[in-house]
């Protein structure tokens, strides 16, 4: 290969790489850590309460959120996220659709709170009723939670 060749073909791949780190660039943003906080469930069958750490990962506007991930740890039990991606909103009222498999059953509702106007902003969601599917599945399942967002 002439020595004009290989300046020809470095130069393409160098143009190349640079198109390709514009792409990334360009390309829509990856859902990071929006939230940290303290998730309960009360009235679980069997557990009774359940207080969990919990992350929510996703986006968020100055009025609206989408969570693409949530984790809840610490809590005695295993606790995981369903249905994602959940959507909420600043408010007021600050509202955000839930859904969390724990102990054989899906706990799932609109959650309805308060937020704080921040920086950083909170949102406070207080004895919120979920429905419960799946066996064995009780009503009167509440859910109490705090976030923080960054």
């Amino acid at each position: 290969m002439s020595r004009r060749t290989k300046l020809a073909a470095l130069a393409a791949a160098s143009a190349a790489a640079s198109a390709a780190a514009v792409g990334l660039t360009a390309s829509p943003a990856m859902a990071a850590q929006l939230a940290t906080g303290n998730l309960t469930l009360n009235n679980v069958p069997v557990l009774g309460t359940i207080n969990c750490s919990s992350t929510l990962d996703g986006t968020k506007t100055s009025t609206a959120f989408t969570v693409t991930g949530a984790t809840a740890t610490g809590c005695g039990a295993t606790v995981t996220a369903q249905n994602l991606p959940w959507s909420g909103t600043f408010g007021p009222p600050a509202t955000m659709y839930f859904a969390m498999k724990a102990a054989g059953c899906t706990y799932s509702g609109t959650l309805s709170g308060s937020t704080s106007a921040g920086p950083p902003r909170t949102i406070t969601f207080t004895n919120q009723p979920v429905s419960g599917s799946g066996f064995p599945c009780f009503s009167g399942i509440t859910v109490s939670a705090t976030y923080t967002f960054s």
